[in-house]
């Protein structure tokens, strides 16, 4: 089964374009992890992921989501002729960050 899920803040603007008549927007997020090393102490690790939404979705994703807000994502993970590795949105929630201020 091809089903990743994700919580990530998104790294930058997402990037509209006009594919065959359709809809495509692509985006990243950007995915911390926490572990302990070997000597107990806290280590965090960032890395940047690339996602792509096609019509609904990405009409959705590029009128509500902005840099900086969190984004909970279900996508299936695709790999190109070169080996790139993206993920193509199914579903997904917005977190906007005016909604996180406490």
């Amino acid at each position: 089964m091809n089903k990743c899920h994700f919580l990530g803040k998104v790294a930058y603007e997402p990037e509209v374009y006009d594919a065959q008549g359709t809809q495509l927007i692509q985006f990243v997020l950007e995915i911390e992890e926490y572990r302990k090393d070997k000597h107990g102490s806290k280590k965090r690790r960032v890395d940047l992921l690339d996602f792509e939404a096609w019509d609904s979705a990405a009409n959705a994703i590029r009128k509500y989501a902005r840099m900086g807000d969190i984004m909970a994502v279900e996508a299936v993970a695709r790999k190109d002729k070169d080996d790139f590795v993206s993920f193509r949105v199914t579903t997904f929630k917005i977190l906007p960050q005016d909604d996180l201020d406490y």
